[in-house]
């Protein structure tokens, strides 16, 4: 594709062909009638498909006969590069208000923007736009779109799309997708800009984790913390910190992850990140209980419970993490149940409606809580894997089995807390 340069800065390209074409079409005019005294039908046709670069004064012509300044073009041009620019910065900094303020901005120029060598861009941010803002539906729509204009994406282009996918398919619950979808970009990861490559690894050690292999995870967690460091990016910094220490946690490195947490509580509260400081909060009650400090875990929990958005996902967990700690320190939790199960009504919640009859069993000691945990919830937990969950019934039912003396049985069931996604601890 030629691009045409007249009155731009060095490194900048404009797609004049495209503007002329978008020019004429909202000015209903043919190219018959555009063209007539400029330049030929066939030359016209040409210049708008970006395959022919005319002499600057045709251009200057054929902008003119439309009422349009080339000048005035070009600095357009400049200004919703300096936007999208914006926009991408706020993905790659994670300011996640500012960057709905420019999108905004940028859909009022949508149509306009679909004319320029732009384009490639403002779609593949939009995707992650709509990833981060958790709306589903518009994330589907996009990911069509840019399968449609995949074929015109440069190599760098291409890549980003894949690592949106693969976010994507985290976004949906298709994990083995986006895992294998990040295992494929390893190779390149040179063909993008440095200030990608923290993303990228942060991403990969979010995956990890959730894959419980804890020691890679760490691995990719580090290479995370560094390039943020380097490129300053403070809060994507906070948010690999708290992969570390989720990390430490499951390795049950205790020091090291309680002195990780004690630095993101208060630099979370410190940067005014309330989402990032409620969810530093919920994963430090998980040290906290593996420390056996239930009163304590109690205490945040509660407090989480009233400051969090109700109904969300979010609250939800930390409703069922309350109601865990509220049977550990052996207080009714009757009422909390309840509004966790009347919360989880929909499809999708099963999970939670799967701890509630847990807890429901266990609050009124019904004598087939065991047989509960094996057939239902152990299935479940692994068939859809949720391997912290699956590792923590696995480790219930290997102690009653070893306490009913069926060896064989406490085995299997020990063999699940003992594996760590194909890293031995």
């Amino acid at each position: 594709m030629l691009y045409f340069n007249y009155s731009v800065k060095k490194g900048e390209t404009m797609n004049v062909g495209s503007i002329i074409k978008y020019y004429r079409t909202k000015n209903n005019m043919t190219q018959s009638q555009l063209a007539d005294g400029i330049c030929s039908i066939s030359h016209l046709s040409k210049t708008e498909s970006n395959t022919y670069s005319p002499h600057p004064s045709t251009i200057e012509a054929l902008l003119l006969k439309m009422g349009v300044q080339l000048n005035k073009e070009v600095e357009k041009h400049k200004q919703l590069t300096r936007l999208i620019e914006k926009f991408i910065d706020c993905s790659l900094y994670y300011d996640l208000d500012t960057m709905r303020q420019v999108y905004k901005q940028l859909e009022g120029q949508n149509e306009y923007i679909q004319s320029t060598d732009l384009v490639n861009q403002y779609e593949l941010y939009k995707f992650r736009f709509y990833i981060y803002d958790n709306n589903l539906s518009k994330a589907e729509q996009q990911k069509k779109l840019l399968e449609r204009m995949k074929a015109s994406f440069l190599s760098p282009e291409y890549w980003i799309y894949q690592f949106f996918q693969s976010l994507y398919f985290t976004m949906t619950g298709e994990k083995t997708k986006s895992f294998e979808l990040l295992d494929t970009l390893d190779s390149g990861i040179q063909s993008i800009p440095q200030k990608f490559e923290g993303e990228f690894y942060y991403q990969k050690a979010r995956m990890l984790v959730l894959a419980d292999r804890y020691e890679l995870s760490a691995h990719f967690a580090e290479l995370a913390v560094r390039s943020f460091q380097l490129h300053h990016n403070y809060i994507r910094l906070l948010h690999a910190q708290m992969l570390l220490a989720i990390n430490y946690t499951r390795r049950n490195l205790i020091v090291q992850a309680e002195s990780l947490y004690e630095i993101l509580i208060r630099n979370t509260h410190l940067t005014n990140q309330t989402d990032l400081h409620n969810q530093t909060l919920y994963n430090y009650t998980e040290l906290l209980r593996m420390k056996h400090a239930h009163y304590e875990s109690l205490e945040i929990l509660q407090s989480l419970k009233e400051k969090v958005e109700p109904s969300t996902y979010f609250h939800k967990a930390v409703l069922t993490s309350l109601v865990e700690s509220m049977l550990e320190t052996e207080q009714d939790a009757t009422t909390q149940i309840q509004e966790l199960k009347a919360l989880s009504t929909k499809s999708e919640d099963k999970f939670f409606r799967i701890y509630v009859t847990y807890f429901e069993k266990r609050n009124f000691s019904q004598p087939d809580l065991k047989t509960y945990c094996e057939d239902i919830m152990f299935q479940f937990f692994r068939k859809n894997g949720y391997i912290k969950e699956t590792k923590n019934v696995a480790a219930e039912l290997a102690t009653h089995y070893s306490a009913q003396q069926q060896w064989e049985k406490a085995y299997y069931y020990q063999s699940f807390w003992d594996e760590n996604g194909g890293e031995w601890n």
